[in-house]
């Protein structure tokens, strides 16, 4: 079984001269247009804050991963795989649920909680003294 990718926004390069795909999709095909355009707006806040908090070059790939796990009547049960690969650390959360939406906005506020206890991490081994 083969993995179907939609991507958005252009490969391009970042400063170190790794490529990155700032969203890929994996198994997004049966989603209409509408869904991935709510996608998209709820996951580039989570990128934006990525290179605010450590910078664009650290960044190396971002993937979400839809599975249909069941079907009830008309209603699909979806999980959800988050996969944010950086120079700072591999960030991965999954989530379970009904709507898609739903499930991709509890998927990236994991990320984004995993990402701020990384920053704040570091920030508090540059705090320590020397001699400590």
């Amino acid at each position: 079984m083969g993995f179907n990718c939609y991507k958005f926004n252009e490969i391009r390069y970042n400063k170190i001269g790794d490529f990155i795909r700032e969203v890929e999709l994996v198994n997004f095909e049966n989603f209409d247009e509408t869904v991935l355009t709510k996608v998209r707006d709820v996951t580039q806040p989570l990128l934006d804050k990525y290179n605010r908090m450590f910078g664009e070059e650290y960044l190396k790939e971002f993937k979400l991963v839809v599975d249909t796990i069941r079907k009830k009547r008309e209603k699909y049960l979806y999980e959800v795989i988050g996969t944010l690969r950086t120079s700072r650390g591999f960030f991965r959360t999954k989530e379970i649920g009904w709507e898609i939406i739903d499930i991709v906005e509890k998927v990236i506020d994991e990320l984004e909680r995993m990402i701020t206890e990384k920053k704040e991490k570091i920030k508090s081994k540059r705090k320590r003294p020397a001699n400590a």
